[in-house]
């Protein structure tokens, strides 16, 4: 409730504000505060648009590919009950990335470079935590060699994951 009145009230000059003045002309302006809320449809670009600004450096000058972890329905009161058990998704993600590309060639050890991102919730706003996981189309050696792999087994991850 309290990010909801934060966001009712963002921008609202009644809520205070900054008076800003020329020296030379004498001009004044009056900037009302803002609720600097990632939920604020206002506010909340401006820090989404920060954070992808900021993992885009993190990123590996490389294709990427987009997947998506979700766990199974029945599971999802347990996370909910106790949000602790989330660390485990990025944990399970991590374990089943890093096989793949294990299996792909075990004698060179190739690790790619991915980043994931928890979301608790889908689009009807209903509880589904799940991970998006940005993943390099390739990974390093433990040599330094970059290996290109087109090729992921979706079905492996899939059931790996479950």
């Amino acid at each position: 409730m309290e990010n909801i009145s934060k966001m009712i009230h963002c921008g609202d000059p009644s809520y205070g504000g900054a008076m800003y003045a020329c020296s030379k002309c004498g001009h004044f302006k009056f900037v009302p505060f803002r609720c600097h809320s990632r939920f604020c449809p206002t506010c909340g670009v401006k820090y989404s648009k920060q954070r992808s600004s900021s993992m885009s450096f993190k990123l590996i000058s490389c294709s990427h590919r987009h997947c998506v972890f979700t766990i199974d329905e029945e599971l999802r009161p347990f996370f909910l009950k106790d949000r602790s058990l989330l660390n485990c998704l990025f944990h399970a993600v991590q374990s089943v990335v890093l096989r793949m590309f294990h299996k792909i060639n075990k004698s060179k050890n190739f690790t790619p470079g991915f980043i994931c991102v928890l979301h608790t919730f889908g689009r009807p706003l209903e509880w589904n935590p799940h991970i998006h996981c940005l993943i390099s189309e390739g990974g390093l050696s433990d040599d330094g060699f970059w290996r290109t792999v087109k090729h992921f087994n979706f079905r492996y991850m899939r059931n790996a994951f479950l």
